[in-house]
């Protein structure tokens, strides 16, 4: 685990209170819930688990962080209640987080504690123009010791 820790990805471990506002043509949903990310397979790779409420709905979604030799990308492959999945592509420098896939991104920031991402998801459109459809926010709780 020791060449995972140097990661940027490392700063993402734990767990957060996640927040955020769903834009839709009719209406704005609220989306509240937990993420947690976890090393996994003696650091290999990162397990994300998100558990949220969008409006009424509930979503559940697991992801498989892969990083790169340099540990500055990763891949990243997902897979949600909805029974969708895929692969986008990420990477965190200079406390930008950035997410790609087919048809969405995410732009966000990773405050100097690591206990805050603060971000928009965005999709492309009928006439290919990238639209912001999630206002994200993400605290990292604090875990009491024993």
């Amino acid at each position: 685990m020791e060449n995972t820790q140097k990661s940027n990805f490392a700063r993402l471990i734990g767990l957060w209170k996640t927040t955020g506002i769903i834009k839709t043509e009719h209406e704005n949903l609220n989306l509240v819930g937990v993420d947690s990310y976890e090393w996994m397979l003696n650091g290999q790779y990162i397990l994300h688990k998100a558990d949220v409420k969008m409006g009424k709905e509930k979503s559940e979604t697991f992801e498989i962080i892969k990083m790169d030799e340099k540990n500055e990308l990763a891949t990243m492959h997902y897979f949600n209640s909805n029974g969708e999945d895929g692969t986008m592509s990420s990477k965190i420098s200079n406390g930008i987080f950035e997410i790609s896939g087919d048809g969405l991104k995410f732009h966000g920031s990773i405050d100097t504690e690591n206990t805050s991402i603060v971000g928009k998801w965005y999709s492309k459109n009928d006439k290919d123009e990238w639209v912001e459809f999630i206002e994200l926010n993400l605290e990292k709780k604090q875990i009491k010791r024993l």
